[in-house]
C-alpha cells in the first residue's frame, strides 16, 4: 500500500522541479527566531508601564484619557496622539470596534494593545481577535503583527489544535476572496508540521471504522489549500509528503491523480478534494474545486451574451462560449463531490453546490439526477433560497437553450412555491413553476394539491389554477382538493374578480356602440388580459397554456367573447361551489368551517340567499355564528353596498357585539372604492364612539387617510376630520398602531395644509419622531416646515417652546420604540 505513493511523489518532484530546487525543509526549535528576525522591539520589562499611542515616551505632553472614553473620542484623538488610554479601556473599545466592524478603529486599537507588556491578559485579547474576528476587518500587516508577537512570546504553541485549525481555515478564506490577504504560510507551516510529526499513522483494519480526523491535519488540509494559492512548491511539497506518509491523504485518493497533467498545483489540488471527500470535509473539497472552473464573473458576462444573441444573433456564435475544457477526470470528480455533498448536506454545502452547477454547466451539462438531489436537499434543510437560485438559473433563457434541466419533483414543488410566493420579486418564477405543472403534468403529491392550487390561485394565475382544479376534480383522490376550504375561497374569488372585469368592459362597450360606429366600437374596447387566463373548453389539456400563447393577442375580443367569456367563468364559479358541497353534503351535518367558507363563496359569487340559508342552517344546529362568520358575509355585502354593510355594524353595535378591526377595516375600504366619502366620516365617528377597536394597519390607513381626504359641499377639507383620526391613533395600543412613515409624512402634510400645526406636530410625535430616521433629509424638511408653521401661528405660548425644543432635540436611543 504504501509503494503505490511512491510514483505521484517522485512525478510532483519532478514537476516541482520546474519551478524551484527542492531542498529538504525540517522543523528546528530555533526556526521561529530565524523566522521573525531580533527581539521584539515593543515588549515592555514593567507590567506597570501604561499603554499609549506610539511614540508616548517621546511627547510628555498626553494627558491620560478617562476610563469611560468613547469610541468616537478615542478616534478623534487617535491620529493627532493627544491621550494616552489605559489598558483596560483599550480592551473595552476593541470590543466595541469589533461589534460595530469599524475597520479603522480596529486597527488602531489592536496597534495599541501589541503596545501593551505581553502579559496573559494582553495575550488573550489578541488571540480572541484572530480567531474571533473577520479577518476583512484586520489589515494583512495587523494580521501579520498579531501573529509575529504571539509566536515570539512564545503563545503561537500554546494555540490547540482546534483554535489552529480554525486559524488556518480563516486565513485560507480570506486569501480566496482577496489576493491582498498578507502570506502567513511560513508561521503556519512550521508550526503544524512539528504537530504533524507528533501523530501516528492512520489505524488500518477494523480501527480504522472509528478513526476520526484530528483537528491538526484538518488544519494541514486549509493549510495545503492556502499554499495552493501563493503557489510556495517546496512547502506544499513537503506537507503533502508529511500527509500521505501518514496516510491522511488515503492511497485511494494518490492512485486516482490526474495522469493526463504535469501541472504540479493541478495534482496536488485534485488529490487533496479526493482526500477532503474520503474525510467527509466537503466544504474545503468546493472550495478547491472552484479554483479550476469559470468564475462567478465568466457566468454572469457569458449569460449575459447569450440573453442579447436570442435577439440578434453575433456574426461569431462562439464569442458567446467559454474557451475553457474540462478534464474527464475533474468532471467525474465534480460530480462524486457533488453526489457526496447532498447526503445530509447543511445550508453553506448547498449554496457551493449551487455555485458549482452554475458554473461547470458552461463546460459541461449537469446530469439532472445531481439538480433533483439539490431540490430534495433544500427541502429537507428548509433552504428556500437555495432551491429559488437553482430554478432561476435553470429558468434563465439561455441556459435552457444550451440544456433543460429539471424541476423539482414531489414535495419539493409546494416547498419551492411557497418560498416564491411568500418572498418579493420572485412572481415570474411562481408563475413559471405553475405552468410547468399543467404543461408537463407533473405529479403532485395528493396532500400536496390543495395547498399548491391555493398558492397558484391566490398569486392570480387563471389558467394554471383552472386546469390544476379540472385536472384533480376527477378521480378518488377529487375530495382533497374539492373540498377543501380555504382553496374553495381563492378560486371562487379570483374568477368572481375576473367575471366582473370583463362584464365591466362589456358594459363600457354597450355606452360606447350608442354614438361610435362599428369600426369605432372596435376601436373604444379594452381588451381584458384575464379572458385568455379562462377562455377554454378543454378540460385536463395540458397544451391549453402553450396554445393560448400562441393566439393573436393584437386581436380585441368582440361583445359576443366577451360576453361568452363571462359566462363561462361564471359557470366555472357554480362547478366549483357545487363540487365542494356534493363533498359536505349533507350540509346539515357539515363542520362550522366548512358551512363558513361554503356561506363566504356565496357571498363572494353575488348569492346572498343561499349564503344567509348557510347561517341559518347554523342557527338551526344551535350554533351562533360567531365575529368570523359575521365578516365574512359582510365583507361581501360591502363589496354590493357599503350603506347597507354600514347599517349592519351599527345594529352589531347596538345588540352589544363589538366589531374588530375586519369589521371597519372591509368596509372602509369598500366605502373608499365606491367613493363614499360621507360614509367614511360617519365610520371614524362610530370607531371612536365604539371604543377599544385595534384597527388593523391595512384598515387603520385606509380610514386614516381616506378621512383626511374628504371634502364638504364647498370643496374646502373638514379639519375635524383630521382630528377624529388623531384622536383613533392615540387610542390604539402601540403594538395595533401603524407606525409607517409613509402614513406619518402624509397625516403630518395634511394638517399643515390645513393650517392645524398642533395636530400636524401631534401627527409626526405620534408616527414620525421614533420610526424614521433623524438624520434623514425628508424628515429634516418635515421638522423644518413644522417649526416654521409652529412659529407663524402660535403665540408666546409655553407649549409652543416645548414643541420647537421637541423637534430640535434628536431623541435619545434608549427610548427609541
Amino acid at each position: 500500500m504504501f509503494l503505490c505513493r511512491r510514483p505521484l511523489l517522485h512525478r510532483l518532484h519532478i514537476s516541482q522541479s520546474r519551478y524551484a530546487q527542492v531542498t529538504p525543509h525540517p522543523f528546528i526549535n530555533g526556526h521561529l527566531l530565524s523566522t521573525f528576525g531580533p527581539q521584539n522591539p515593543y515588549i515592555h520589562t514593567s507590567d506597570s508601564t501604561p499603554s499609549t499611542f506610539a511614540k508616548a515616551e517621546e511627547t510628555g505632553t498626553r494627558t491620560w484619557a478617562s476610563v469611560n472614553t468613547t469610541l468616537q473620542e478615542y478616534m478623534s484623538s487617535r491620529p493627532k496622539g493627544g491621550l494616552r488610554v489605559h489598558r483596560v479601556t483599550l480592551f473595552r473599545l476593541l470590543t466595541e470596534a469589533v461589534t460595530t466592524k469599524d475597520k479603522a478603529a480596529v486597527g488602531y486599537v489592536s496597534t495599541d494593545i501589541l503596545h501593551l507588556p505581553a502579559d496573559p491578559e494582553r495575550n488573550r485579547a489578541l488571540r480572541h481577535l484572530i480567531l474571533n474576528t473577520e479577518h476583512r476587518l484586520l489589515r494583512p500587516r495587523t494580521v501579520r503583527a498579531i501573529l509575529d508577537a504571539l509566536a515570539w512570546g512564545g503563545q503561537f504553541e500554546k494555540f490547540t489544535d482546534y483554535h489552529l485549525k480554525k486559524l488556518a481555515h480563516r486565513i485560507a478564506v480570506e486569501r480566496e476572496r482577496t489576493s491582498f490577504a498578507g502570506d502567513f504560510s511560513t508561521l503556519l507551516h512550521s508550526n503544524i508540521m512539528a504537530r504533524l510529526k507528533l501523530l501516528h499513522r492512520v489505524p488500518s483494519g477494523a480501527r480504522s471504522v472509528a478513526y476520526e480526523l484530528p483537528d491538526v491535519v484538518e488544519a494541514a488540509f486549509e493549510l495545503l489549500s492556502y499554499l495552493l494559492l501563493l503557489k510556495s512548491e517546496n512547502q506544499i511539497l513537503d506537507l503533502f509528503q508529511a500527509l500521505t506518509e501518514k496516510l491522511f491523504i488515503p492511497p485511494e485518493a494518490v492512485q486516482q491523480a490526474p495522469t493526463t497533467s504535469m501541472d504540479f498545483n493541478y495534482i496536488v489540488s485534485v488529490t487533496l478534494a479526493r482526500a477532503c471527500l474520503y474525510w467527509y470535509k466537503r466544504g474545503l473539497a468546493h472550495r478547491v474545486l472552484l479554483r479550476y472552473l469559470p468564475s462567478g464573473v465568466d457566468l454572469s458576462t457569458v449569460i449575459r451574451q447569450k440573453n442579447v444573441a436570442l435577439y440578434s444573433p453575433p456574426p461569431d456564435e462562439q464569442s458567446t462560449q467559454i474557451q475553457q475544457s474540462l478534464d474527464p477526470q475533474l468532471l467525474d470528480l465534480i460530480t462524486e463531490t457533488l453526489y457526496a455533498t447532498l447526503r445530509s448536506p447543511n445550508t453553506s454545502e448547498l449554496e457551493l453546490c449551487v455555485d458549482v452547477i452554475s458554473r461547470v454547466h458552461l463546460l459541461a451539462p449537469i446530469p439532472g439526477g445531481i439538480i433533483r438531489l439539490v431540490y430534495t436537499a433544500a427541502t429537507e434543510c428548509g433552504s428556500g433560497n437555495v432551491a429559488r437560485r437553482l430554478y432561476a438559473f435553470t429558468r434563465e433563457r439561455a441556459i435552457e437553450k444550451d440544456h433543460h434541466y429539471p424541476g423539482p419533483q414531489g414535495r419539493a414543488l409546494l416547498f419551492l412555491m411557497t418560498f416564491l410566493t411568500q418572498e418579493k420579486g420572485n412572481s415570474h418564477f411562481a408563475r413559471t413553476l405553475a405552468n410547468e405543472v399543467v404543461e408537463n403534468d407533473t405529479f403532485l403529491p395528493v396532500n400536496d394539491r390543495p395547498k399548491f392550487l391555493t398558492l397558484v390561485a391566490g398569486q392570480s394565475f387563471g389558467m394554471a389554477a383552472r386546469t390544476l382544479w379540472e385536472r384533480y376534480a376527477v378521480g378518488k383522490d377529487s375530495p382533497s382538493v374539492v373540498g377543501n376550504n380555504a382553496l374553495l375561497t381563492r378560486m371562487v374569488r379570483l374568477f368572481t374578480k375576473m367575471a366582473r372585469l370583463i362584464e365591466a368592459d362589456l358594459s363600457d362597450r354597450d355606452e360606447a356602440s350608442v354614438s361610435c360606429t362599428m369600426m369605432g366600437e372596435r376601436q373604444s374596447g379594452a381588451s381584458v388580459d384575464t379572458g385568455l387566463e379562462v377562455n377554454h373548453a378543454e378540460t385536463n389539456n395540458p397544451k391549453s397554456i402553450s396554445d393560448a400563447s400562441k393566439r393573436d393577442t393584437n386581436r380585441k375580443p368582440s361583445v359576443a367573447e366577451l360576453r361568452e367569456r363571462a359566462e363561462n367563468i361564471r359557470h366555472f364559479v357554480q362547478t366549483v361551489i357545487e363540487a365542494f358541497v356534493m363533498v359536505h353534503k349533507p350540509l346539515a351535518h357539515a363542520k362550522h368551517a366548512n358551512l363558513s367558507s361554503l356561506a363566504r363563496a356565496y357571498f363572494v359569487a353575488g348569492d346572498f340567499a343561499k349564503g344567509f340559508e348557510v347561517f341559518r342552517n347554523l342557527i338551526r344546529r344551535r350554533e351562533v355564528p360567531d365575529l368570523h362568520d359575521i365578516n365574512i358575509g359582510l365583507s361581501a355585502l360591502a363589496e354590493h353596498n357599503p350603506r347597507s354593510a354600514a347599517k349592519m355594524v351599527q345594529v352589531m353595535i347596538q345588540r352589544g357585539i363589538q366589531p374588530n378591526s375586519v369589521t371597519f377595516g372591509t368596509v372602509v375600504h369598500q366605502a373608499l372604492i365606491h367613493g363614499d366619502t360621507q360614509l367614511v366620516g360617519d365610520l371614524l365617528q362610530l370607531a371612536r364612539q365604539a371604543g377599544n377597536i385595534q384597527l388593523s394597519p391595512e384598515g387603520l390607513y385606509s380610514l386614516t387617510r381616506g378621512s383626511v381626504t374628504m371634502e364638504d359641499g364647498t370643496g374646502a377639507k373638514k379639519s375635524a376630520h383630521l382630528k377624529d383620526a388623531l384622536e383613533l391613533l392615540k387610542s390604539m395600543p402601540d403594538n395595533g398602531r401603524l407606525s409607517s412613515p409613509d402614513m406619518g409624512k402624509f397625516m403630518v402634510f395634511a394638517a399643515l395644509r390645513e393650517n392645524e400645526p398642533v395636530v400636524a406636530f401631534e401627527f409626526w410625535r405620534l408616527l414620525l419622531k421614533y420610526s424614521s430616521e433623524w438624520d434623514d433629509r425628508e424628515q429634516i424638511l418635515i421638522r423644518r416646515l413644522l417649526r416654521r408653521s409652529i412659529t407663524q401661528n402660535l403665540g408666546s405660548e409655553k407649549s409652543r417652546s416645548n414643541m420647537l425644543n421637541e423637534l430640535w432635540e434628536r431623541p435619545p436611543y434608549h427610548v427609541m420604540k
